[in-house]
C-alpha cells in the first residue's frame, strides 16, 4: 500500500468499544467524518467493512460516499458472504444466523466465516469492552454442528426430518474474538451413519481470527428421525409437568 493510502476498519455501532482502536470506526462515526469533510482531502482512504455491517448499513455507506462525490477518494471493500438457509442454522430471523459461505473440504473437515450481524440476539443486552462476547463463540459452533450435518449429511435421507440433540459440549477459550473477519474450522472426529433414523457425530469447532485459535468446542451430538424423538420428548415434558404440580400442591396450604 503506497504512502498516499490509508486504511480503515468500520464495525457495526454495537462495537463502540472496539473502535477506541486507532484505525477502526463504527459506521455512525464514519458516516459523521464523511458529512464533516474529512475525506474531502488528504490520502485515499480504503474503507473495509467489519463485524456488524449488513448489506443495509453498507448500502447507506456507499450511497453516502456517492453523495458526496468522493467515490474516487474513498475506496469501499467488503466481502460478499452467502449466509446459511434458515432450515440449516435453524434460525427464524436473518439478523441470528451466524455461519456464511459453508463449504466442505474434505470428507471431515468442513469451513465457514462468522458473520455478525449489528442486532444478532446475542449483542443486544451484553456487549461490553473491546472484544465479542464468548457465548458468540458458543453460537457459533452450535450453528455450524446443525448447518454442516444439515447440508452434507441429513440431505442424503430426503424422506426425513431430524431432531437435534446435544449430548456433550466443551468450550476453551484460548484467545479474543474481536469484530473483524474470523473463520470457522470444522473437523469430524467420529461418525456413525450406519443407522439413518440416528446419525452420531463427535466433532471438533475452531474459531480463528488474525493467525489465532480464540476457541475450540467439541462436541458430540446425535441427529434422530423426528418422528422417534418427539414422542418421547412429549411424555417426558408430561412427566416434568405432573411431578411440578404434584410437588406444588404438596406444598401449599389448605384454603380456608
Amino acid at each position: 500500500m503506497s504512502d498516499t493510502t490509508q486504511s480503515v476498519v468500520v464495525v457495526g455501532d454495537r462495537f463502540t468499544g472496539f473502535a477506541a482502536q486507532e484505525g477502526v470506526l463504527t459506521v455512525s462515526q464514519f458516516l459523521a467524518e464523511l458529512q464533516s469533510g474529512e475525506y474531502v482531502e488528504g490520502p485515499v482512504r480504503v474503507v473495509r467493512a467489519g463485524q456488524g455491517v449488513g448489506h443495509f448499513e453498507w448500502q447507506l455507506i456507499c450511497d453516502r460516499v456517492e453523495v458526496h462525490g468522493l467515490q474516487h477518494q474513498v475506496q469501499l471493500v467488503r466481502q460478499h458472504t452467502e449466509l446459511t438457509t434458515r432450515a440449516e442454522c435453524h434460525k427464524r430471523s436473518e439478523p441470528n444466523a451466524l455461519i456464511a459461505d459453508l463449504h466442505r473440504v474434505d470428507d471431515q473437515l468442513f469451513r465457514a466465516s462468522l458473520r455478525l450481524h449489528n442486532d444478532n440476539e446475542l449483542l443486544l443486552d451484553h456487549q461490553t469492552g473491546q472484544h465479542v462476547q464468548g457465548m458468540v463463540a458458543v453460537e457459533a459452533a452450535r450453528q455450524m454442528f446443525l448447518a454442516v450435518t444439515e447440508r452434507f449429511f441429513a440431505a442424503a435421507y430426503t424422506g426425513r426430518r431430524y431432531y437435534y440433540v446435544i449430548e456433550s459440549m466443551n468450550t476453551d477459550f484460548e484467545n479474543f474474538l474481536f469484530p473483524l473477519d474470523a473463520q470457522i474450522e470444522y473437523r469430524v472426529l467420529t461418525s456413525e451413519l450406519s443407522d439413518p433414523a440416528r446419525l452420531s457425530f463427535a466433532v471438533e469447532v475452531s474459531l480463528l481470527q488474525a493467525g489465532r485459535r480464540a476457541s475450540a468446542s467439541r462436541i458430540t451430538f446425535s441427529a434422530f428421525d423426528d418422528s422417534l424423538l418427539k414422542p418421547k420428548e412429549h411424555r417426558r415434558a408430561a412427566q416434568a409437568v405432573a411431578h411440578t404440580l404434584a410437588a406444588t400442591i404438596m406444598r401449599e396450604p389448605a384454603g380456608v
